[in-house]
């Protein structure tokens, strides 16, 4: 059996697009590395806002210090920011592959500790990972812009997938399988414009969760593509609305 296509350098190289940026911790924000095998992964948490954390694994061609401005919001919705750079991204170390990307999410879950996790686009395969298998205290998963179908992703990589996939490879990347395994409370934020990540793929993903149906949903953002869902006055009303009914937040 040869290399799978998602462990390439091909892939890899053609997937991720890291930068170096950083900037200065944030007043009341505190950063910590996290140490994963190969690599140490920078995590800022920013200051506390009620109770509930949120782990947010960004999108490709991000870091931690795009983030910088943004919690503020996020604090408004009533979670404290934590986001976690890739490897190779920010301040972290090491290389990115998409197999260190899912298997480095539990480990930083597990170090963070989030009531939350959060993916955007790319990021929402460690979502998918930590849905399926939740760490110790997680209360909910929300997805945003992320991708389903793990065909589309090679071909928008300029490559073509194997007619099949795998077992392993199944089971590592395909959403599909990690979304019929779990069980959290779901948000799904999509933009109706995304032509990058097609609304189909939010629909598909929220029909396959396994999610009690009162404890799922989609909200497709009017007017958005896939990089300015977030301008939206709906997605951060959706958040928050998210947030206000876990348990956690109840009690």
């Amino acid at each position: 059996m040869g290399v799978s296509i998602f462990d390439s350098d091909e892939f890899n190289d053609r997937l991720f697009v890291p930068r170096r940026d950083a900037s200065p911790t944030p007043p009341g924000a505190h950063d910590r590395l996290v140490d994963v095998d190969g690599a140490k992964l920078h995590v800022r948490v920013h200051p506390p806002a009620g109770g509930v954390t949120l782990l947010l694994f960004h999108g490709n061609g991000e870091v931690v210090a795009d983030y910088d401005l943004a919690a503020a919001l996020f604090a408004r919705a009533g979670v404290t920011l934590a986001v976690m750079d890739y490897r190779n991204y920010g301040q972290s170390s090491g290389t990115s592959t998409l197999r260190n990307l899912i298997g480095d999410a539990r480990l930083v879950a597990e170090a963070v500790r989030p009531r939350i996790v959060m993916g955007r686009s790319l990021g929402g395969m460690a979502a998918h990972e930590l849905y399926a298998r939740p760490v110790a205290g997680m209360e909910g998963v929300i997805l945003e812009s992320a991708l389903f179908d793990i065909a589309a992703l090679v071909r928008r990589r300029g490559l073509e997938p194997p007619a099949t996939f795998s077992d392993d490879e199944r089971t590592t990347f395909d959403p599909a399988l990690k979304l019929a395994a779990g069980r959290l409370p779901l948000l799904v934020l999509h933009g109706e414009r995304d032509d990058l990540i097609v609304p189909r793929e939010a629909m598909s993903a929220l029909a396959t969760a396994g999610t009690p149906a009162g404890q799922k949903a989609l909200v497709m953002v009017p007017r958005r593509g896939h990089n300015d869902v977030s301008l939206e006055d709906s997605y951060w009303s959706s958040l928050a609305g998210f947030v206000a009914q876990l348990p956690a937040v109840k009690n």
